[in-house]
């Protein structure tokens, strides 16, 4: 019982849970401190009553405490308990196992020190233990600062200004002495979080110009952390952390506007660094498949209907799966946070990195499902959309009156776009795919309204001062009408049209057509192409169960 006890994994930052299983698979685990409850606890109290070692005494007596909180004497020797960790690293009693130069200014007395004083709110903050805490986090506060070491530094005076121990401007104005008295190395992360912790201390003592000094100061730490790199990737980044310290810091407009320069000069190399990567896959199986089945066709409007139905939208529920698979299968892929640069090396997008499970993964399964999209819709596109495409102009003459015959029986295309929408798929079919793109691309904001109204929902806004109206935009919808959508064209297309025209990560065709975005090439690419499809196949859907009343021009 003593080894499962001190085995748990020591988390001292959470308050509520500063216990944990060391290790987790699958279905089994190591202790956790619920598995001492009941007459566990007994033992544990009478085990830590009798302990010798301030080691033992400490896991013990919190153990007991954390899990019957009336056992307030085992709180406080708990307490005690810490703070003799802390005072036998510095006496030299206890031994490091990392053997620092300075144990004092260690993990472990920053560990011991935060959980003493996390325990000392609901022990009594004024007590004989807690105050030998509090005592004990000044003395090493003050050593930190004669060291040549940063990170003690930061540990030790945020813990200070957590607790609120000291004087906030006392910290801030020491942090700010420290910091322009030789700091080695004046770039590092660390100097910027310091710059961080003062300004924060200074807001904490309403001083406002002490706060936008020390702001300054950490633009400044990121600007010279910038031009340390020689890559322009890592050095934009470093930029764009600097001119985000600036934002609200007043009378620096000019030096933003500077730095803000500097960005798109030093951005202009990010494309030199980059460099395109491709993996083989061999799609004729499936070319041959979608050939196979034109094949057996005579009519133009049944092989227009099949070239609509090749493919069938995924399920948001298996997306989420698939990426979550990829996520536990390959967990080093989603760990790192990403940023998504445009062809001019701008950020344009960034995501935060996953966890192993003890934390918000969305950010990183959204990044695989883009990834996992993107390679759906290139193997579509390539292996079916194309070969059909192709095959159907290659046997047929389809024009502009084909396709108003077809669509003009849709719910999906209104009355008075049934030309405009005849033009953009013909152009498609002929590969005029700039013009197509930017014909259809519009009309999908449009369809998805004309459907919702249909279905009698409200798609327009009223401007109460004003006192106007008008229609929601295509984000607006998603945003606050999805439930309509899903319900109009379920949960599985609504998520296909979201992840190519509107989503970031992705290629968010919408807002790159709207504003002027894409290149020359961007129309030829497969996204592009799958969008194009997809309008179509929304057109068509409609229309399948139909095909007896359909007939188009001979």
């Amino acid at each position: 019982m003593l080894s499962a006890a001190t085995d748990l994994h020591f988390k001292p930052n959470d308050r509520n849970a500063p216990f944990g299983a060391m290790m987790i698979m699958g279905d089994r685990r190591s202790a956790i401190p619920e598995d001492f409850r009941g007459v566990p606890v007994s033992v544990l109290a009478y085990a830590a009553v009798n302990a010798a070692n301030p080691v033992l005494r400490a896991r013990l007596c919190d153990l007991c405490w954390l899990l019957e909180r009336k056992r307030h004497q085992l709180g406080r020797a708990a307490i005690a308990s810490y703070v003799a960790i802390a005072e036998g690293l510095g006496s030299g009693s206890l031994k490091d196992r990392l053997d620092r130069d300075d144990p004092l200014l260690g993990l472990t007395a920053r560990d011991v020190l935060r959980r003493a004083l996390s325990m000392g709110r609901p022990l009594g903050w004024d007590s004989d233990e807690v105050i030998a805490a509090r005592t004990l986090l000044s003395a090493i506060r003050a050593r930190a600062v004669t060291s040549s070491n940063p990170v003690p530094v930061h540990w030790f005076f945020e813990m200070d200004l957590d607790f609120s121990i000291s004087d906030p401007s006392i910290i801030a104005a020491e942090i700010e002495a420290y910091l322009t008295g030789g700091v080695p190395e004046p770039g590092s992360h660390m100097i910027v979080e310091l710059w961080r912790l003062a300004a924060r201390g200074y807001h904490h003592a309403r001083d406002e110009n002490g706060k936008n000094r020390c702001r300054t100061g950490a633009a400044e730490a990121l600007l010279a952390e910038s031009e340390k790199h020689t890559s322009a990737m890592l050095a934009s980044h470093w930029l764009s952390e600097a001119i985000a310290e600036y934002h609200g810091v007043p009378g620096r407009g000019e030096r933003r506007t500077q730095l803000r320069h500097k960005l798109i000069d030093v951005q202009s190399g990010i494309a030199d660094e980059m460099s395109s990567f491709s993996h083989p896959m061999d799609l004729s199986a499936i070319a041959d498949q979608v050939k196979g089945q034109l094949e057996g066709e005579r009519d133009l409007i049944d092989l227009l209907l099949i070239f609509a139905d090749l493919e069938r939208s995924p399920s948001p529920k298996k997306l989420m799966e698939d990426a979550v698979k990829s996520i536990n299968d390959h967990p080093l892929s989603s760990l790192f946070g990403a940023s998504f640069h445009d062809h001019e090396g701008k950020v344009i997008h960034k995501s935060e990195g996953g966890g192993f499970g003890d934390g918000d993964n969305g950010d990183a399964i959204r990044v695989q499902i883009s990834q996992h999209e993107s390679m759906r819709r290139g193997i579509h596109v390539s292996g079916q959309v194309q070969i059909a495409r192709q095959y159907i102009t290659g046997n047929y003459y389809v024009g502009e009156d084909t396709f108003q015959a077809l669509i003009r029986h849709s719910p999906f295309v209104p009355n008075d776009l049934v030309n405009t929408f005849s033009r953009g798929f013909a152009r498609f079919f002929e590969g005029d795919c700039v013009s197509a793109l930017y014909i259809l691309t519009p009309m999908l904001e449009n369809s998805l309204r004309h459907i919702l109204k249909l279905n009698g929902h409200d798609v327009t806004t009223f401007d109460d001062a004003k006192q106007v109206q008008e229609d929601r935009t295509i984000s607006a919808l998603f945003e606050q009408m999805r439930p309509e959508l899903e319900e109009a064209f379920g949960d599985a297309i609504t998520a296909d049209i979201d992840n190519v025209f509107l989503s970031k990560p992705g290629p968010s065709l919408r807002h790159a057509v709207a504003h002027g975005l894409l290149n020359d090439s961007s129309p030829y690419g497969t996204d592009a192409i799958y969008a194009c499809w997809l309008i179509f196949r929304l057109c068509c859907i409609p229309l399948f169960g139909q095909r007896k009343h359909l007939t188009l021009p001979s």
